[in-house]
């Protein structure tokens, strides 16, 4: 599905295409992440209420925003909604205090046995972890997830009488309902080990939703095959094109986040050594390892990593160094 995007901040008015199953959007701090989410937000509450007034059913969206993990102590009230126009109006009211909404959530969705015991499923698929009570205080990772999923199950949910919902149609709503998930930093407060299966298990959990998700995180780009990826350089989105599943981190860092792989002077010398490999060149048989000398001195590390071409030219060069 092609949407139109309008000039919201920096975000630039453009096109967007939400056909893949999920689209990742990386880019630096300030430069329109989160606004970008909002604004493709604001084009399907205006989609969804122009389908209410025409009598017609429109693409059920949800925003989920970088979750400071503050759940409001307040008790809430029930969180029916009688039709679409309250519940995009809902929607726009819980980013003023969101804290509120998770509470809500929890208050409404928590008292189910059957989502109760999805979100215990999810959370040890995941994370390796049984919960005790989900009401308790886990850590912020695990917090995180449990708020999002909540907030998916909402979105899937909020028009029914849900508490009625048997086991075997609350799990057939769940693997045939597509809604759009927006989430603002989905790797906010999770280790890598869990970034790296995170978007497979919400794809295993909600097959049919579309992803909209911003990223801080290298290994989050590379470890799910059927996504675009997107950056964001002067309001502007532009497609990674490039193959990134499984791709090395260290082409990441460098080719899309701008960090240098190894420090220049690592560099030349690596470079250096692999042309005297290449080329079995042994016109300077001093120099070969007075580099040698130094790479092992002040890059340990990435002598092991290049322990090949080093240990080569150091053959090169002390075979000829004999004569």
């Amino acid at each position: 599905m092609l949407i139109q995007i309008p000039e919201m901040g920096v975000i630039k008015k453009q096109k967007f295409d939400l056909g893949k199953n999920v689209s990742i959007i990386y880019g630096y701090n300030n430069c329109g992440k989160t606004t970008i989410l909002k604004a493709i937000d604001q084009v399907f509450h205006s989609r969804m209420m122009e389908k209410f007034l025409l009598g017609e059913e429109g693409e059920i969206d949800i925003y989920i925003p970088t979750n400071r993990i503050i759940v409001s102590e307040y008790s809430t009230e029930s969180l029916q909604l009688k039709d679409v126009e309250e519940f995009i109006y809902y929607q726009k009211d819980s980013y003023i205090d969101y804290s509120l909404h998770l509470k809500r959530l929890r208050d409404y969705l928590l008292t189910n046995d059957i989502v109760y015991h999805f979100i215990c499923d999810a959370i040890y698929k995941i994370f390796e972890i049984k919960l005790e009570k989900i009401n308790s205080r886990y850590s912020d990772g695990i917090e995180n997830i449990i708020n999002i999923y909540l907030n998916i199950i909402w979105a899937m949910t909020w028009d029914m009488e849900f508490m009625d919902l048997t086991e075997e149609n609350f799990r057939k709503l769940l693997f045939q309902k597509q809604i759009y998930v927006l989430i603002d930093e989905i790797e906010m407060f999770l280790h890598v080990n869990i970034q790296s299966k995170l978007i497979t298990s919400m794809k295993e959990d909600f097959p049919e939703c579309r992803f909209i998700l911003t990223t801080h995180s290298p290994l989050l780009l590379t470890r799910y095959k059927q996504c675009l990826i997107y950056t964001l350089k002067k309001g502007r989105l532009k497609e990674v094109e490039d193959d990134m599943y499984y791709e090395d981190l260290n082409i990441i860092y460098e080719q899309l986040f701008d960090v240098d792989e190894l420090p220049a002077q690592a560099r030349r010398d690596i470079n250096f050594l692999g042309k005297v490999v290449m080329e079995n060149d042994d016109n300077d048989t001093d120099k070969i390892l007075s580099v040698i000398e130094r790479m092992r001195r002040d890059y340990p590390n990435l002598c092991r990593r290049y322990n090949a071409v080093i240990t080569k030219a150091q053959y090169i060069g002390e075979k000829y160094d004999k004569y």
